[in-house]
């Protein structure tokens, strides 16, 4: 296991053993893990075994100088992105320094060196080697956050399974279905974890590599690294909270409270608009009122998660052109009333009034459970005293929550 709490490693590599002990000097005070190499073959075996954060170089070394070890370097896939200053008491002239770029260089530096000028420069690296060490160990412990909430997915269904058998033969068809309900709307969240996680990881690789490329390209600053690194926490940042707002969501309600309708739609819509934007659904939020409701919070928006679900499901199965989902909020006397509306074609008029039937589905076995909409209707009309209710418009479905 990788200790990330470890010195920066830093090599040094020059044929002159006083040129080693006079750069080891000019650092010693940074804290660094200074390694040492007195030749390119021994800079490349080292490499292998090490992950540095930056190489200083010397230029003119016998055998192998500091090119065409830099040359090999690039060759190999491990060390291809192993920053590299050059340091020669040679000539300052521009193809020299051109082919120290082309070679894959990040700097170039003459001697007699600055002392300050070089612990900038590798302050920098070192920063950047920090930063990105940091990175891998976060996305290590989400990976492993995301292996126990699969396994623990694994298990619960297995033991909702088992117990879903002892119900039935002892009449808890409601609990039971209770359950199962939730089973299916988590294995959706499963999916739209990832649908959430995919994004803020592929714009943290970015945001790396960006670093670097503005390195080649001569153009980063302090300003530059701070912006990417505020950038790359609150991506991190997102992606942690993933977990619990999943958790949060699917806890069950132990008393009603008093909450806004555009509250619990605010935070049904963000667990499912990542997967909602990748097949391209519109969904428009249309507040004719503010109403507030007195009752189980996350119960409510469960509902709200299997309509919507539905209609996405009813999109895909159709291939809906320019699919788009309408949720209108609205107040009657003092009943907060939201629908939501598709344009998927609408419920076959054969079964409309099966739908919020127990185990009803017209999407087959492998793809729904039947549950869903029986225990929406028991958790708007029984546990919260309202009116759940569908119908077909001239373009799709709507359905009626009345709380």
């Amino acid at each position: 296991m990788v200790n990330y709490a470890s010195k920066i490693p830093v090599l040094i590599v020059d044929n002159r053993p006083e040129n080693l002990t006079s750069l080891e000097a000019i650092l010693e005070d940074m804290e660094l893990d200074l390694v040492t190499a007195r030749s390119g073959n021994d800079a490349l075996r080292l490499s292998l075994h090490t992950d540095f954060a930056l190489i200083l170089m010397d230029v003119m070394m016998p055998e192998m100088d500091g090119y065409e070890t830099a040359e090999f370097l690039r060759k190999n896939p491990k060390t291809r992105e192993l920053p590299i200053i050059f340091i020669t008491a040679g000539s300052n002239e521009k193809c020299q320094i051109f082919r120290g770029y082309e070679v894959g260089a990040v700097d170039y530096l003459t001697k007699p060196i600055e002392p300050a000028i070089l612990r900038s420069k590798v302050r920098v690296f070192c920063d950047l080697f920090r930063q990105s060490r940091e990175l891998k160990r976060i996305q290590v412990k989400l990976e492993l956050q995301n292996a126990k909430l699969l396994e623990s997915y694994r298990q619960l269904e297995e033991e909702t399974a088992q117990r879903l058998r002892m119900t039935e033969e002892l009449r808890e068809q409601e609990q039971m279905l209770l359950q199962q309900s939730r089973l299916a709307a988590m294995g959706e969240m499963i999916g739209n974890i990832a649908h959430q996680w995919r994004q803020p990881i592929n714009t943290l690789g970015l945001t790396v590599q960006q670093l670097l490329l503005f390195y080649d390209m001569g153009e980063f600053n302090r300003e530059l690294l701070e912006k990417n690194v505020s950038i790359s926490k609150d991506l991190i940042k997102h992606m942690s909270t993933t977990i619990d707002d999943f958790r949060n969501f699917f806890r069950s309600d132990k008393e009603k409270v008093e909450f806004k309708v555009t509250e619990a739609i605010a935070s049904t819509m963000s667990i499912v608009d990542d997967s909602f934007k990748s097949q391209h659904i519109a969904v428009e939020v249309v507040a004719k009122a503010e109403p507030t409701v007195f009752g189980y919070h996350n119960e409510y928006g469960q509902v709200l998660l299997v309509i919507l679900n539905n209609a996405r499901d009813a999109f895909t199965e159709r291939n809906t052109e320019s699919p788009r989902v309408t949720i209108t909020i609205g107040a009657k006397g003092n009943k907060a009333v939201v629908t939501v509306a598709d344009n998927a074609g609408g419920i076959p008029e054969e079964v409309m009034d099966k739908i919020f039937d127990p185990y009803f589905t017209t999407k087959g076995p492998q793809q729904g459970t039947g549950v869903g909409l029986f225990m929406s209707k028991i958790i708007i009309e029984k546990n919260m005293g309202g009116r759940l209710s569908a119908r077909n418009t001239a373009d799709g479905a709507e359905f009626r929550v009345e709380v």
